[in-house]
């Protein structure tokens, strides 16, 4: 097996990510049991500037949530990765903080090649090609 570094050719990891039920190794699935039949891994990406900007011109900005305070705009987005689908490594060792807490260790970026978006995703989720 060859390391997980910059510029390598990985993908999701059956044995990881799945479950028994469609090919892979968990007894229960990561997420949900539609992804995990429809061969989908959810990753997460920091939102954009933009992308922040626009929520605060939306209505759904406005206004207090059900306990009283106001609404903090999302952190992240998701991006769903697909079984067999090949991925480019951008960074295989990182820290990123996806929601208002802490970061979150052991993430690996990497470039869909496909759609040509970035996302991150836990390093032990994915396998060499």
């Amino acid at each position: 097996m060859t390391k997980l570094a910059k510029g390598a050719l990985v993908k999701l990891n059956d044995e990881t990510c799945f479950t028994t039920h469609v090919g892979g190794g968990l007894a229960y699935p990561l997420s949900n049991r539609t992804n995990d039949e429809a061969g989908i891994v959810e990753s997460r990406r920091p939102v954009t500037a933009e992308e922040e900007a626009a929520w605060y011109a939306s209505p759904a900005s406005h206004g207090m949530n059900d306990a009283g305070e106001s609404k903090l705009p999302p952190r992240s987005r998701y991006v769903p990765l697909h079984r067999g689908r090949v991925y480019q490594v951008l960074r295989a060792r990182c820290r990123v903080r996806l929601s208002w807490g802490n970061a979150i260790p052991g993430m690996a970026k990497i470039l869909c090649t496909q759609t040509g978006e970035e996302t991150y995703i836990k390093r032990e989720l994915l396998e060499v090609v």
